[in-house]
């Protein structure tokens, strides 16, 4: 997966996409001037993530797949801001809770036959995400909303 920002984006969303790519183990670019149909481009077909903003700062998270669909939009505002970044890992981090979007971001960030890490975690508790390098808290974020597109495959 490969993730990035929105256009002229402010510092603490460069800050969150690194933060969120090291947490991840996904592949970080700066977006610049590109189009939405260059960075669909530049990510060959892979999914992506795109950070973007609301009044200069991290606003949302919007998940599409390797055909350009837009599959999940999750609005944010952010609860405590990252201070250090996770240890990269090669395996996924665990992601678990109580909320309905636990298993759809299984789906969209871990493939099917990787393994998850058992030292980061991201973990979803009513609209709380907090990510998590074994029991200390790295940064959280608040869901204000968040909405799931049906991707029809006849289209496609």
């Amino acid at each position: 997966m490969h993730i990035t920002s929105s256009r002229k984006p402010s510092a603490g969303t460069r800050t969150l996409c690194k933060h969120l790519a090291s947490f991840f183990g996904f592949e970080y670019f700066n977006r610049g001037k590109m189009s939405m149909g260059e960075v669909l481009t530049l990510s060959h077909g892979n999914p992506l993530l795109i950070i973007g903003e609301y009044h200069g700062n991290p606003g949302s998270l919007a998940f599409y797949d390797g055909k350009g669909f837009c599959t999940l939009s999750i609005y944010i505002s952010v609860l405590e801001a990252p201070s250090e970044y996770p240890k990269r890992s090669k395996s996924f981090p665990l992601i678990d809770g109580d909320n309905e979007l636990v298993p759809l971001l299984n789906d969209l960030i871990v493939p099917d036959e990787s393994t998850c890490s058992t030292l980061l975690s991201l973990t979803i508790s009513g609209n709380q995400l907090d990510f998590k390098e074994g029991e200390k808290e790295l940064f959280s974020l608040r869901m204000k909303s968040y909405k799931v597109f049906e991707v029809d495959e006849e289209c496609c």
